[in-house]
């Protein structure tokens, strides 16, 4: 297949305004999060250090804000500050797949669909479901599609050893948060749904499954759409303490998986 745009030239466009080859190989994991507490996390376990990569003034679209790299177990880890949304989202895992990136995990918070998650708990999404406008570019045409298996598996087990509270289910897609009706909540719920995103999981599931890499998604609610809009739980030590929790079972998910490959 012919594509107009690619990774490639993005890239090329970053070797051209003084980026290293070296510079832009990004091997190992990356985790894609917008949460200072987790990368305040990931930098006492991993000594993040900020690298210059593919940023705005190369990229066509949608370029990261930040990276760091670090080093967990002997695995390099880079960490990135995306911008929200699934179309970005998708072009940045295509960038960090060309780059050499071999496993990318989302770690950010969703919106709850209310019992059994509470504040505080993880959910390991197990399937994405609703209609995106990115996921169905790679091959979510059934507006359904499930996470990797062994990515499932593998967070499963961490969460487990860490006696972490933490549920597995789907999430449901709606990029229109204002538009989001009771309705919506329980066809998602029935469907066995545990919370809601943007079509951001949709879209790592889709993209990480064309390009042959392990994707996976781990979240902690903070709205919980039954009962409205509280950023009360934002300043939570809990909500904190969880992000750090986030943190460390991704990392640690994330080197088991790339050493059973």
């Amino acid at each position: 297949m012919h594509w107009m745009i690619t990774p490639q030239q993005t890239r090329s466009s970053a070797r051209r305004q003084g980026l290293t080859a070296e510079s832009l190989q990004l091997n190992g994991m990356a985790v894609l999060t917008f949460s200072k507490a987790i990368i305040d996390r990931m930098d006492e376990l991993c000594r993040l250090r900020e690298i210059a990569w593919i940023g705005p003034q190369h990229h066509p679209y949608a370029a990261v804000q930040h990276v760091w790299k670090g080093l967990y177990q002997n695995v390099d880890l880079f960490a990135l500050v995306p911008p929200m949304g699934a179309s970005p989202l998708a072009c940045i895992i295509e960038d960090l797949v060309f780059c050499g990136t071999q496993a990318v995990f989302l770690v950010c918070a969703a919106w709850s669909l209310g019992p059994p998650v509470s504040f505080g708990d993880l959910i390991v999404p197990v399937f994405a479901s609703g209609p995106d406008g990115t996921s169905v570019h790679y091959g979510n045409t059934l507006r359904h599609i499930p996470s990797h298996e062994k990515v499932i598996e593998m967070f499963s087990a961490v969460c487990q050893s860490t006696s972490a509270s933490f549920h597995t289910g789907g999430v449901g897609s709606c990029e229109a948060l204002y538009r989001i009706t009771p309705k919506m909540v329980q066809d998602f719920l029935q469907q066995g749904c545990l919370c809601m995103d943007n079509g951001e999981a949709a879209t790592l599931f889709a993209v990480t499954e064309t390009l042959g890499i392990f994707g996976g998604v781990l979240f902690q609610p903070y709205i919980d759409l039954q009962q409205g809009w509280d950023p009360t739980p934002l300043q939570s030590d809990l909500y904190h303490t969880t992000c750090r929790m986030q943190a460390e079972i991704v990392l640690e998910a994330g080197v088991r998986l790339l050493n059973s490959s």
